[in-house]
């Protein structure tokens, strides 16, 4: 009887793809974009998407999503250990920013890698805001000499006596109210498991019977003097109305 031999390399080989396999039977989602750096390939043909919100009589115009940052918060009662540890499992990511607070979340600005695409920077942040340990995700907007990043609150004005109908349409998107501002006047938020980010929450709003005026708060900062650049960013403010 012939005896056949595997070659040792081979039968080194085939163990080590068998033990990797069993490392990713728990279908974490980290490991998963971890695992493969293909994740963000981008959706052949068709233009990016183009956002704008309501501004006082007309739309204001954002453009596609801005592909060197985004938004993002955190679980409460994570620590920042933790929020660095979270962050530097995605290969998409490059590195923790700035931190600015709303009325309330403590929001990050997140460095991308280079070389993203506007579908592949969208496809980035619905990734992220399926890890549990992540609160909120939204896009950047560049405009002129400012970069705008959605934060997770808005703006929001109704007409008198408005209070009780905003808060049935805030129950049904799966949001919030913060904080009433006077002269009907109100802070709402929303997270990952509204129906929407703040951009589309405000644009809902304004569209509703009993409301006068909805719309997002940015975080503010100064572009980067060329826009394929993101190195130098520093001093994020806040800002609730964006002229």
């Amino acid at each position: 009887m012939k005896i056949k031999f595997i070659p040792l390399l081979l039968y080194t080989l085939t163990l080590l793809l068998i033990a990797a396999s069993c490392r990713q039977e728990d279908g974490s989602p980290v490991r998963n974009v971890r695992f493969d750096p293909k994740l963000l390939n981008p959706v052949k043909g068709g233009a990016c998407a183009s956002y704008s919100y309501f501004y006082e009589n007309g739309r204001a115009d954002l453009g596609s999503v801005y592909t060197k940052q985004m938004i993002i918060s955190f679980a409460e009662g994570s620590s920042y250990e933790e929020q660095k540890s979270i962050a530097a499992k995605y290969v998409f990511i490059k590195n923790m920013g700035n931190q600015t607070s709303t009325n309330s979340a403590m929001l990050y600005t997140v460095e991308l890698v280079s070389g993203l695409n506007c579908k592949q920077t969208e496809q980035a942040i619905n990734i992220l805001a399926n890890d549990p340990m992540v609160a909120y995700a939204a896009p950047y907007f560049i405009q002129g000499k400012n970069l705008l990043g959605l934060s997770n609150e808005a703006m929001v004005t109704v007409r008198a006596g408005g209070e009780a109908t905003l808060q049935r349409m805030l129950q049904d998107y799966k949001a919030n109210l913060v904080a009433s501002l006077g002269n009907e006047v109100y802070v709402v938020r929303v997270d990952k498991n509204s129906n929407g980010n703040a951009l589309e929450l405000a644009n809902h709003l304004k569209e509703q019977d009993g409301i006068a005026h909805a719309e997002p708060d940015f975080v503010v900062s100064v572009a980067p003097a060329h826009p394929g650049l993101n190195r130098g960013l520093n001093g994020a403010n806040r800002a609730a109305f964006v002229r």
